[in-house]
């Protein structure tokens, strides 16, 4: 396999890049992750605190209730002792707070005036001071306060323990039997047995320790703390799992998609894909390689067996990325097959190479529009030429031939004169039917098609060679399918084709032999096969047999093909020429689209009815 280059080809393909990317985009966004997880976080964080809240306001009531409970006793034991006759002073309910103060959980126990002054306390050292209360007297209301280094949850309410009864006529309580003056006026309401009246309204302040209730509550915390951790954490991790689950299911779908998508971009591709590793070695390929370069392109082979694309994967190995050239393969028959590659490394985000790609596109079909339109250039001007070159001519030989027959009538009885003149007539008008056919060839097609049984212009054309082909000894094969199928085409001009290839392949079978027609419709398309047994054309001449003035023959003038490959492609079509079925011979087959009648005339190359002499079927040899 080689190299070469497409003459008188530009490409301007943009370079193909394939890289390969490591890891993939997140499937959900982060954004949604984080903020889902903060929400996590704020309501677990709401229902701590208001666990942590309930529980403190428990913590609250109970010490409150303990307080007034110990405030309750207090007043029913100092009004129990100024009762009666018990006569309790400030003693009594000194020693009273002293003892009720020796509870492990009372810190303090203080009656104080509205000033703050104390008038009484668990604590004696205390009395006289001024300790003026957190909180203002009056049922659940509370307060934190230091005292001797510990947390006091102080409570204060009024404090008035003292029976209130009317005075009588002289002076005495009318409950009081003991006859005790209560330094009041006649007539008012006194208060039996206050040891302070001069202090006027009282409060009674406890102070009970709160330090264990904190310790509760501050292990409380840890563990809300610790259980809001917890929970987060496993939220959080149920919440990552849930969108980590929905990605993956996401990216298994979108995974299938991209292969169910990857494989028919591959299997539908007009070109050929080869992609390799590093190695060289064949990794993956579609139908349309396989179908340029055959069993070569199978996964697991190596480059080596294409040396062309393996010499373009040294140069990629090389850094010359990317690279298109033209490069000249083999079909698995061992035909020569042009193609375009387009080659390039596959690269991961590093820039390192791990993988080559080649994209095969067959130019046979370029390379045939190629060589059609040289030869039309060819045809084009050798028709100008071939144009002037007969009306520069032909005027010279009508005097010629004028010539020759004065020649002929002043010779008389000379034979010799007369077998000269009879002579220059005879090539006179040899050369004028020569550049009749130069004229001819030089001048457009001129087609009128309409449809008609093609058994019959078969027939009709075999009938004027059967003379020919009786001295040559050669016999007739047709087989139309169906017999009456119709065609649209120019009856006259196809009968003229058909006739140029009987004579061919007459003259090529000078020891006799089977010359066959076939005809059938093939995808829309006419298909005529003209077939003879003879020896076939040598493989250097194939391809120029449809050039002018080109013969094989030492009496042919070389446009009888060129002549029948011109009207085939005024009607549409293409002609081809192969060997024969057995490998002998040589077989054309002609290819022309069908249209309708409505149609048919879009084939004529111009307007206006042929004379009645361009109609006329013309043997052309080559």
């Amino acid at each position: 396999m080689g190299e070469g280059k497409l003459s008188g080809m530009t490409q301007t393909t943009k370079p193909m890049e394939i890289r390969l990317v490591r890891g993939d985009s997140p499937w959900v966004s982060p954004w949604l992750i984080i903020g889902s997880v903060g929400l996590l976080a704020v309501i677990l964080t709401v229902v701590a605190l208001r666990n942590l809240d309930r529980e403190e306001r428990f913590m609250h009531a109970s010490l409150a209730a303990q307080a007034h409970m110990l405030m309750e006793s207090l007043e029913a034991g100092s009004r129990t002792g100024m009762m009666g006759r018990m006569g309790w002073g400030r003693n009594q309910l000194q020693m009273l707070m002293e003892q009720m103060a020796q509870q492990p959980h009372v810190l303090y126990l203080r009656l104080v005036d509205r000033h703050g002054r104390v008038m009484a306390s668990s604590h004696p050292e205390e009395t006289g001071q001024e300790i003026p209360p957190k909180s203002p007297a009056g049922t659940g209301r509370y307060a934190f306060s230091d005292f001797h280094g510990k947390k006091a949850f102080e409570v204060v309410r009024p404090f008035e323990p003292w029976v209130r009864c009317p005075l009588t006529s002289q002076g005495l309580c009318s409950e009081d039997r003991g006859g005790r003056p209560p330094g009041m006026g006649r007539g008012s309401i006194g208060e039996r047995a206050n040891p302070f009246p001069e202090a006027g309204p009282l409060r009674l302040v406890v102070g009970l320790d709160a330090t264990p209730y904190q310790d509760a509550l501050r292990q409380d915390l840890a563990h809300n703390a610790l259980l809001l951790a917890i929970l987060f954490l496993l939220g959080a991790t149920g919440l990552l799992a849930l969108f980590w689950a929905h990605g993956y299911r996401m990216a298994r779908k979108s995974l299938r998609t991209m292969q169910v998508m990857t494989e028919a971009i591959f299997a539908r591709m007009p070109v050929g894909l080869i992609a390799t590793d590093r190695h060289g070695t064949i990794r993956r390929t579609n139908r349309a390689a396989a179908s340029l370069l055959g069993p070569r392109v199978a996964t697991g082979q190596r480059l080596d067996a294409l040396p062309a694309l393996e010499s373009l994967r040294r140069r990629l190995e090389k850094g010359e990325d990317p690279i298109e050239d033209n490069i000249v393969g083999e079909t698995e028959q061992g035909k020569p097959l042009p193609l375009l590659v387009h080659a390039t490394a596959i690269k991961d985000m590093g820039q390192e190479i791990f993988g080559f790609a080649f994209l095969l596109s067959d130019m046979t079909a370029v390379h045939t529009l190629e060589q059609k339109l040289r030869r039309h250039e060819r045809l084009a001007a050798l028709g100008k030429l071939a144009s002037g070159v007969a009306h520069e001519i032909r005027n010279p030989l009508s005097s010629i031939k004028g010539f020759a027959a004065i020649l002929a009538r002043k010779a008389g009885n000379d034979p010799t004169a007369v077998d000269v003149a009879r002579t220059m007539t005879h090539e006179v008008d040899r050369l004028n039917r020569v550049i009749s056919e130069l004229l001819e060839f030089a001048r457009p097609a001129e087609l009128d098609p309409k449809p008609v049984r093609l058994h019959d212009i078969i027939r009709h054309s075999l009938k004027l060679v059967e003379k020919d082909a009786h001295h040559a000894r050669v016999r007739f094969e047709v087989d139309v399918v169906p017999p009456d199928m119709e065609a649209v085409l120019d009856a006259d001009r196809f009968a003229q084709v058909l006739l140029n290839l009987y004579l061919n392949a007459i003259q090529a079978m000078e020891r006799g032999g089977i010359l066959t027609v076939r005809a059938s419709m093939d995808h829309g398309m006419l298909r005529v096969e003209v077939e003879d047994s003879g020896p076939g054309i040598a493989p250097e001449a194939l391809g120029h047999i449809f050039d002018p003035y080109f013969t094989t023959k030492p009496n042919g003038v070389g446009l009888g093909l060129s002549i029948v490959h011109k009207i085939v492609e005024a009607h549409g079509g293409e002609i081809s020429v192969e060997k024969g079925a057995g490998g002998d011979g040589t077989r054309f087959v002609i290819r022309l689209p069908q249209k309708d009648a409505a149609t048919a005339s879009a084939f004529s190359l111009k307007e206006g009815n042929p004379t009645r002499e361009d109609r006329e079927p013309r043997l052309v040899p080559s």
